[in-house]
C-alpha cells in the first residue's frame, strides 16, 4: 500500500513530524479509514527515502495516541475509534480554501512557512485557552 504522504527533507518541520501529521490528517479526512492496513515499516521506510526508526517511530507513537494498531507478525492497521470523527469532504474544501487564503496572506507579507505555522499554533493555543 502506498501512502499519499509528501515529505520535504529540506524543510524546518522535521520528517518525523510531517509524517505523523500526514497520517493524522488521512485518518481525519477518510482517507484512511479504519481497519485498513498500513505499509510496513520498512516498505514506507524505502518509498519515502528516510530512516526506518523515523517511521517506527511515528507508527509507536499514533499507536499509543490510539490511531493505530498492531497486531505482531500481521502489520499494521488504522484503529476502529483513532482519530474522532472523519472531517466531511464539503468542510475539508472549505478549511483548505482558507488555509490557501491565509498562505496567500502570509506570502504577501513576507512571512516564510515557519513563521507562519509558529503563528497559527500560538493562535490555536491561545483560542483553546479561551475555549477551556
Amino acid at each position: 500500500m502506498e501512502l499519499a504522504v509528501d515529505i520535504e527533507k529540506g524543510s524546518a518541520v522535521p520528517i518525523y513530524a510531517q509524517l505523523s501529521e500526514q497520517i493524522r490528517l488521512l485518518i481525519r479526512r477518510g482517507a484512511l479509514s479504519p481497519g485498513d492496513s498500513m505499509p510496513t515499516v520498512r516498505s514506507l521506510a524505502v518509498e519515502l527515502g528516510v530512516n526506518a526508526n523515523t517511521v517506527a517511530r511515528v507508527y509507536r507513537d499514533l499507536q499509543r495516541a490510539g490511531l493505530l494498531r498492531l497486531e505482531r507478525g500481521v502489520g499494521t492497521f488504522v484503529a476502529e475509534n483513532g482519530g474522532g470523527r472523519a472531517v466531511g469532504e464539503k468542510d475539508f474544501r472549505s478549511i483548505a480554501r482558507k488555509a490557501t487564503e491565509l498562505i496567500d496572506l502570509g506570502r504577501r507579507a513576507g512571512l516564510r512557512v515557519g513563521e507562519l505555522t509558529q503563528l497559527v499554533e500560538t493562535l490555536w493555543k491561545e483560542n483553546a485557552n479561551v475555549e477551556g
